[in-house]
C-alpha cells in the first residue's frame, strides 16, 4: 500500500511528546503521542499502523485529522524512539506509526512495543489502511482499502470496502457498495451490503453474510461453515474445502459444488 508521491506540499502541525509516565499495572512505560493536520481539500487519508490497537472515525463537519496516541514500550529508551508522522502530502494525509525493533536490546525477545491510534477523520473521507498487529476498527468512511496482519478488524459504515486479512476476525456491516475480502484464518461477518460481496480466498474460518442486496461470491474457500441469508441476487461458491453450506432467501440463481463430489454441505 505504499505510494510515491512526486511535488507534494508538506504541511503538518507537529505531534506533541508528553511527559514519560510508569505504568505498573502493564510494566510499561508510556507516552502521548498526537497530532492535527489540515484536512482542508484532502481526497483521502493513508495510515500505516503497526502493533497497538488502532480506531479510525469519521466525523460530520470536520475539517482536520485529529490523531490521538498513546506509546507503551517495555523500556524507556524504546519509548523515546516511538515516533507518531503525520503529515499532508497533496491531496492525502498521511498517518505512520514509527517503532523501533529493539535490535539495539541484549534482551530483544523480551522486547515489547506499540502505538495506540485514534484517528478522527472527515466523514465519507477515503481511507486506506494498513495495519500490523491489534484490534482496529474503522467507522464512517468513503471507499477503504485495508490490509491487516493479526487481530479483529470491524468496519461499520463506508461506501466500499476492500480488506486483505491475515488472521482474526472480521465484521464488515453498512456498505453502500462492494465488499471485496481475502483471508487467512478466522470468522468473516458481513451484513446489510448495497452491493456484491466476493470472498476471493478464506483458509480457514466461517463465512456469514446476511442482508447483502447484491450478489454473494465465494471463489475459493477452504474450511468453515458458509452461512447466507436475504441475497438479493445470485449465490455462488466456486471452490469449497470443509465446511457446510447454508443458505435462505436468495432471489436470484444458487450454484454451489455438487454434492456427488463430496464438496457440498447442507441446503435450506
Amino acid at each position: 500500500m505504499n505510494r510515491q508521491f512526486r511535488g507534494a506540499a508538506f504541511a503538518a502541525a507537529p505531534f506533541i511528546l508528553g511527559s514519560t509516565a510508569y505504568a505498573q499495572s502493564y510494566g510499561d512505560y508510556t507516552a502521548p503521542r498526537n497530532a492535527v493536520v489540515d484536512a482542508a481539500g484532502a481526497r483521502s487519508v493513508e495510515v500505516e499502523a503497526a502493533a497497538g490497537s488502532l480506531r479510525i472515525e469519521g466525523k460530520a463537519g470536520l475539517r482536520q485529522v485529529q490523531v490521538t496516541g498513546t506509546a507503551r514500550s517495555s523500556s524507556q529508551r524504546g519509548l523515546s524512539e516511538i515516533r507518531l508522522i503525520a503529515e499532508r502530502r497533496g491531496d492525502v494525509v498521511f498517518i505512520k506509526a514509527d517503532i523501533p525493533d529493539g535490535d539495539w536490546r541484549a534482551d530483544r525477545d523480551n522486547y515489547s512495543a506499540a502505538l495506540d491510534l485514534v484517528i478522527q477523520v472527515p466523514q465519507g473521507i477515503n481511507a486506506e489502511v494498513s495495519d500490523g498487529s491489534g484490534e482496529a476498527k474503522v467507522l464512517n468512511v468513503g471507499a477503504l482499502e485495508a490490509s491487516d496482519g493479526s487481530g479483529d478488524f470491524s468496519v461499520e459504515g463506508a461506501s466500499s470496502v476492500h480488506i486483505t486479512d491475515g488472521s482474526g476476525n472480521l465484521r464488515i456491516e453498512n456498505v453502500g457498495g462492494d465488499v471485496t475480502v481475502s483471508d487467512g484464518s478466522g470468522e468473516i461477518d458481513v451484513r446489510n451490503v448495497t452491493g456484491s460481496f466476493t470472498v476471493e480466498t478464506d483458509g480457514s474460518g466461517s463465512i456469514i453474510a446476511t442482508d447483502v442486496r447484491g450478489s454473494v461470491i465465494v471463489e475459493n474457500d477452504g474450511s468453515g461453515e458458509i452461512e447466507v441469508n436475504k441475497v438479493g441476487r445470485d449465490f455462488r461458491v466456486e471452490n469449497k474445502g470443509s465446511g457446510s453450506i447454508d443458505y435462505t432467501a436468495v432471489s436470484g440463481q444458487v450454484n454451489i459444488p455438487d454434492r456427488r463430489h463430496g464438496r457440498r454441505g447442507e441446503e435450506r
